[in-house]
């Protein structure tokens, strides 16, 4: 491992927070999904003055053009190929060697109708039990218990529970313009592409379906000389692509990245690199948790959001598309959540052997809208096909990554995969962890040569008796009995971890740490359980301090897939293992082993390590009806850890005698973020300080983790600002405006 904290590249951070203030990771953790649109791409600082018409005036006289390429599909049955509109911008041409290479974005988000545009009747109804794939005959008991009400289908505004969550993208037109100026003068041309059905592209919007992941494929094939296009949307004449030399490099975040991810399952020849960050690799991972619905942002709205209404909400304006709607309707089955042939076919994971590019993915570990698992799966699957790969993680939430360090390995990397220089970056550790923020600035910043760091290994916790109010968390022998909770899908998950008492949750904790805790990879919970009727199972991992309680990461299953995540040696092999769903036994008891959200963090020293295992989601979840009873049993019950060192580390991080980490009286506040949810009970100058000093476990040398005090300028020209910041629920409401503006930039284009 490398330390890389303090370096030479501007990012030092300006010393130790004064004792007293909130430590950069609180702060960090107050930081909302608003800011998506900032810098999503490379993370540079500069702005876009308002007044700004042309992206390339400030880029070397660069050529701009536009075609329309020809595809292989026909989505909206009209009897003609698709066409995919592409605007190129270009340094201007001086001899046949110099043509330059593509940095390409692919979005669905370049017009004014998006899947952010859905109306009531496209939501689904929340308000329903997990149900068997295949229930028996009517008369079983058992069954009658578990067959939950449908969920509401489209065109039914009367069951739909009112609107959904609006969903913004990451990035506009400022990030492409940010990448124009950035990489024109160096000799790229920088390709917008228009995803299917979407802007000026013809055809339907198929959320990254196949035809749009073929359809990209053709893009690439036209930069190399394979593919036909032309000067407008229907006829026109032929336009070649003589300008560049057809090595295409894709970049993109959230759906963007999707995309990338998914045009490089194809192999196409010519595409040499990807840059995906807080991508999915398919809509599984976006929609489904481990075999249960999940909402895409954090929201407690009984109209839910699923594949079908972004297909809908998205074509609302194209003639001929509705039988996509249809498709969706048919493939998706909310009721279950279980993984089928519609969702294989929308799962990169299945595709991956056709990856024949570099793939450089970035992900933040607390990204609450492209859950971490996505970017964790893709990881372990193109490592384990020996990809050339680099992994960037960081904390901030749904937004790129930031910072001088950031933007030199990205040009780096450009400069290795699309010029053939030798830039050393392969030469480097190929996993890069931030924690503290986005950019090294902000926190400190570690090399690895694989994720999860080469030290972590699982260590086994088990349970204490008292989760009512806490129980233990132990390495040594578990508490006897069982202890039982019920549901409440009307309190969010914040107010139950920081519950000193509730009937609706069980907490359990360590004692407190006498130095930090490095967990790295996915904490894997294996449940006994015995449920009367079947509800959604979560459980959340938390770092409760003195005067507050942070979600560090949190994970949700369908207990009617009984998940043995440890049985499968890989992702898709796991996914496969959810498609088939059973009434719960006679009994009701069954066994969940499910991994949460992959997740790299540090417990500060004198904080305790929760557990908390409580049954639907307010913000992600469905929720059924009900409120149904859940009990645990403590003997049969455990939760691997990914700690550096391992368990023997674990255990010798706790602290011989306890510390007074009594909570002050009174009722806790709680602010949600992407960043984690906080909990806060008690005035916020309490709160303890950042923690500098090595992980438990971890033997290579010191490091000196760092923060910034509060107020300072971060890399990307942001601030932290004085206080908490403002939860989802008015990010959110912020980005139902802001969404629409990231689509039309200050000159009127799409």
């Amino acid at each position: 491992m490398t330390d890389q904290s303090n370096g030479s590249d501007g990012e030092r951070a300006t010393g130790p927070t004064p004792a007293g203030a909130v430590s950069r990771r609180r702060v960090l953790a107050s930081v909302t999904a608003a800011a998506v649109g900032t810098s999503a791409f490379t993370g540079c600082a500069s702005a876009t003055p308002a007044d700004r018409t042309d992206a390339t005036d400030d880029a070397g006289g660069a050529v701009r053009e536009e075609a329309w390429v020809e595809t292989g599909v026909d989505t909206d049955d009209d009897g003609t190929p698709d066409r995919i509109h592409v605007r190129v911008s270009r340094p201007e041409a001086t001899g046949d060697g110099e043509r330059p290479p593509v940095i390409a974005i692919a979005s669905p988000y370049h017009g004014e109708q998006t899947h952010g545009d859905a109306t009531a009747e496209m939501y689904y109804d929340r308000s329903i039990a997990p149900a068997p794939d295949d229930p028996a005959d009517g008369d079983d008991p058992t069954v009658a218990t578990t067959a939950a009400s449908e969920p509401a289908t489209l065109g039914d505004p009367s069951g739909a529970g009112g609107p959904g969550p609006a969903h913004s993208p990451v990035g506009g037109p400022s990030a492409l313009r940010r990448i124009e100026r950035r990489y024109i003068p160096q000799g790229y041309a920088v390709a917008r592409v228009s995803s299917l059905g979407t802007a000026r592209s013809t055809g339907c919007y198929t959320a990254a379906g196949p035809p749009t992941v073929s359809a990209l494929e053709s893009v690439v094939d036209w930069f190399n000389g394979r593919a036909t296009a032309y000067d407008a949307p229907e006829g026109g004449a032929e336009v070649a692509a003589d300008w560049t030399n057809g090595r295409t490099g894709m970049i993109g975040g959230s759906a963007l990245g999707e995309l990338a991810n998914g045009t490089a399952t194809t192999g196409v020849d010519g595409l040499e690199t990807i840059v995906p960050q807080s991508a999915n690799v398919g809509q599984y991972g976006l929609f489904r948790s481990n075999g249960t619905p999940v909402s895409v942002v954090p929201d407690g709205s009984e109209g839910f959001t699923d594949i079908g209404t972004w297909i809908q909400a998205s074509n609302a304006r194209r003639d001929d598309c509705g039988h996509w709607t249809d498709r969706v309707e048919d493939g998706q089955d909310l009721a279950t959540g279980d993984y089928n042939d519609f969702w294989h076919e929308r799962t990169f994971l299945a595709d991956a052997d056709g990856v024949d590019c570099s793939v450089l993915i970035a992900h933040a570990v607390d990204d609450p809208i492209v859950k971490p698992n996505n970017a964790a799966d893709w990881y372990e699957t193109l490592a384990a096909r020996d990809v050339p790969l680099k992994l960037w993680l960081y904390e901030g939430g749904h937004r790129g990554p930031a910072g001088e360090a950031w933007e030199r390995t990205l040009d780096r990397w450009w400069a290795r995969w699309l010029k053939d220089e030798d830039t050393g970056v392969m030469d480097e550790d190929p996993v890069t962890v931030v924690h503290g923020g986005r950019s090294a600035a902000e926190g400190s910043m570690e090399t690895y040569a694989e994720w999860p760091v080469p030290a972590a290994e699982p260590a086994t916790v088990r349970f204490g008796s008292g989760g009512a109010t806490s129980g233990g968390v132990t390495t040594g022998d578990p508490g006897s009995g069982t202890e039982s909770l019920v549901d409440d899908p009307s309190t969010p998950a914040a107010e139950l971890v920081a519950a000193d008492e509730s009937p609706h949750r069980l907490r359990y904790e360590t004692p407190p740490l006498a130095e930090p805790v490095h967990v790295s990879g996915r904490v894997v919970p294996s449940l006994s359980l015995s449920l009367a009727e079947p509800t959604v199972v979560s459980v959340a991992l938390v770092e409760y301090g003195p005067y507050s309680a942070d979600i560090v990461t949190r994970g949700w299953a369908d207990p009617l897939n009984r998940p043995a995540y440890r049985d499968y040696d890989t992702p898709l092999a796991y996914r496969q293992s959810l498609r088939e769903s059973a009434p719960l036994p006679d009994d009701g008891r069954v066994t969940v082993e499910f991994p949460l959200q992959a997740t790299d963090h540090v417990f500060e020293a004198d904080s305790r390590i929760g557990v908390v295992v409580y049954a639907s989601d307010h913000e992600f979840t469905l929720h059924p009806p009900g409120n149904r009873e859940v009990a645990l049993s403590l003997a049969d019950s455990a939760v691997d850890l990914p700690v550096a060192g391992g368990e023997s580390a674990l255990a010798g991080a706790f602290a011989d005698e306890p510390t007074d980490t009594a909570r002050p009286t009174g009722t806790a506040t709680a602010t949600e973020s992407p960043t984690g949810t906080t909990a806060n009970a008690g005035a916020a100058t309490d709160s303890p300080t950042a923690t500098a000093g090595r992980p438990a476990g971890t033997t290579d040398g010191p490091v000196e983790s760092t923060v910034v005090a509060e107020g300072d300028a971060t890399a990307d020209g942001t601030t932290s600002g004085d206080g908490s910041g403002f939860g989802v629920g008015g990010a959110l409401a912020a980005l139902g405006g802001l969404g629409r503006l990231l689509r039309r930039g200050p000159d009127g284009e799409d």
